[in-house]
């Protein structure tokens, strides 16, 4: 089923947690417990909230860093440098440094100290972003359909002109390629909300380009969005077309098929707002921002035991409506 939200987001239709974590995510890592919700959007602003600021209801005003395009994904590396994937005219991967980071509450909007902008022959909409435990930036690519490495060389060597990733891996189990995720495996997990799918791509597979089928491919109902595993294994996806937060338990990710999701959250503070990005904090909280409704909503881990439509710990307003992928990562 094709997601109709891509027209309002004005995408193309279509044709880790790893061993070492290097983005905020679950299990988090050790500098992000008390560290800031960075927030993607359409718009062409990356939004960060500090953990007091998510710690009540309201409208709290964030510091925001404007991109040249829509910002679509977020990763920290190990040293704690924000990239981004936005589409301006064509796709680009920025870096804001770390010391940039710190200093934004001094010296608003600077300069990516890195712009790699891709080949627009061979990529077209570079979305969400993930590292692997070895420091290369995995890209699911919307209107081609595959999934696209920058290598870590590649981002080390800075700013450059007409890029083609190192790898790309393309497939009929990518089209609508959203947002990827790594399990703890090394695997790689891509959602498709065109064709409401979640694939698997496994490690060894993840080692050249080409064209690929998927291990695994759950079929949904969902149009899945951004994606998060918890502690357990388990895999909480953002459901845009279906206004819910779901849960597939470890057990339900070994194998294809249709499974019905152990856990279904239908809260009211995301129903119909179309969620689409999700991320843990090191409480075990789950952040779900939503599309269309100006929300990020906190839900407890006793919350996420059970299906039902719970009230959230805390709901924040946000200026900035088409929030795309939300991440863990340093204070400023």
């Amino acid at each position: 089923m094709q997601n109709i939200r891509n027209l309002g987001r004005v995408r193309f239709p279509a044709a880790a947690i790893a061993l070492l974590m290097l983005t905020c995510g679950s299990p988090p890592s050790a500098w992000c417990a008390s560290k800031n919700l960075w927030v993607a959007n359409q718009n062409g602003v990356i939004e960060s909230y500090s953990s007091k600021q998510l710690k009540k209801s309201g409208m709290p005003t964030p510091i925001e860093l404007n991109t040249t395009g829509s910002a679509q994904g977020l990763a920290f590396d190990k040293s704690k440098n924000l990239w981004a994937t936005v589409h301006p005219d064509h796709s680009e991967v920025v870096q804001f440094t770390a010391a940039q980071l710190k200093d934004l509450k001094h010296t608003p909007n600077p300069t990516p100290a890195v712009v790699i902008s891709t080949d627009t022959t061979v990529v077209r909409d570079l979305f969400g972003c993930h590292f692997d435990s070895q420091g290369n930036l995995w890209i699911a690519d919307t209107q081609n359909g595959s999934l696209d490495e920058i290598s870590k060389a590649q981002l080390a060597a800075g700013s450059a002109d007409d890029v083609t990733p190192n790898i790309i891996i393309t497939s009929p189990d990518l089209f609508n390629a959203e947002f990827v995720t790594f399990d703890k495996d090394g695997n790689a997990w891509v959602s498709g909300s065109g064709e409401d799918t979640i694939a698997e791509f496994t490690a060894s597979q993840l080692t050249s380009g080409g064209s690929k089928s998927a291990t695994i491919v759950l079929t949904t109902n969902l149009c899945p969005e951004d994606m998060e595993f918890d502690k357990a294994g388990d895999l909480w996806v953002a459901g845009a077309c279906s206004d819910t937060v779901v849960k597939f338990a470890k057990s339900q990710l070994a194998s294809s098929g249709s499974p019905t999701p152990t856990v279904t959250l239908n809260s009211a503070s995301f129903s119909d707002d179309e969620p689409s990005g999700v991320a843990f904090d090191s409480s075990g909280d789950l952040l779900v921002a939503t599309f269309v409704g100006d929300t990020i909503s906190k839900l407890t881990p006793k919350q996420l035991t059970a299906s039902g439509a719970p009230v959230p710990k805390v709901v924040v307003t946000i200026p900035e409506a088409g929030d795309n992928q939300i991440i863990f990562g340093p204070a400023n």
